[in-house]
């Protein structure tokens, strides 16, 4: 069974470096998130699991307080700014992947999503955990029964930083949703060409392709 997130802590360089991050994109949130346009984003209930790229997580903050009948999946362990989200984003209901313990961070989505009955959405800090998260959508499609969707969350004005994608004041936010790849097609695939089905919708929303779509 796949399993992402090291059981021990980062180094202290490491740790640091993230913090500092951390520390960066929530003094952007706060500053910025009076100016930003933030649409009130209502997800189908459907039991869908949505992968949102690393890249917007920054942006997805800003979305988060607008979003409805919806859960993040958080698999974040040095970075501050996510610990802020759940206080940012009143109502919205935040899953943070713990460490240690009885049960590994697979296992903990896995049953978290076996709780939930409406959308989830999962993101991570990028790097080795989010190639992790992707390699496994697969068998969580399988033992969860949800289909996987893309979710991009992008801002029409935004700066570049260390691979995030910040929004500038006065800017929109947007949110684009692709089609729900069936649990059976993801199972059936295998961990290889699952990853190529999200990425090639990945692709398509990226590219604003008409199987894309824009949630008001």
């Amino acid at each position: 069974m796949l399993v992402w997130g090291d059981r021990v802590k980062p180094p202290v360089r490491t740790r640091l470096t993230g913090h500092t991050y951390g520390v960066y994109y929530t003094l952007c949130i706060g500053l910025f998130r009076p100016t930003v346009r933030v649409p009130r984003t209502v997800m189908p209930p459907d039991p869908v699991l949505y992968y949102m790229p690393h890249g917007d997580l920054v942006p997805g903050v800003f979305a988060a307080c607008g979003f409805r009948h919806f859960a993040w999946v958080n698999d974040n362990t040095v970075g501050g700014y996510a610990a802020a989200l759940p206080a940012l984003a009143a109502g919205v209901d935040v899953f943070r992947i713990g460490r240690g313990g009885h049960r590994s961070p697979y296992e903990q989505v896995r049953d978290f999503l076996r709780e939930r009955t409406g959308p989830v959405g999962i993101f991570t800090d990028g790097g080795r955990r989010d190639g992790r998260v992707r390699t496994s959508l697969a068998a969580l499609a399988k033992d969860t029964g949800r289909a996987v969707a893309p979710l991009r969350v992008r801002a029409d004005r935004a700066w570049e930083f260390q691979g995030q994608s910040v929004p500038r004041p006065f800017s929109t936010i947007r949110v684009s949703r692709g089609e729900p790849i069936p649990a059976a097609a993801l199972s059936a695939a295998g961990t290889e060409r699952s990853l190529e089905m999200l990425q090639h919708a990945l692709d398509a929303l990226s590219e604003a392709a008409p199987c894309g779509r824009k949630t008001p």
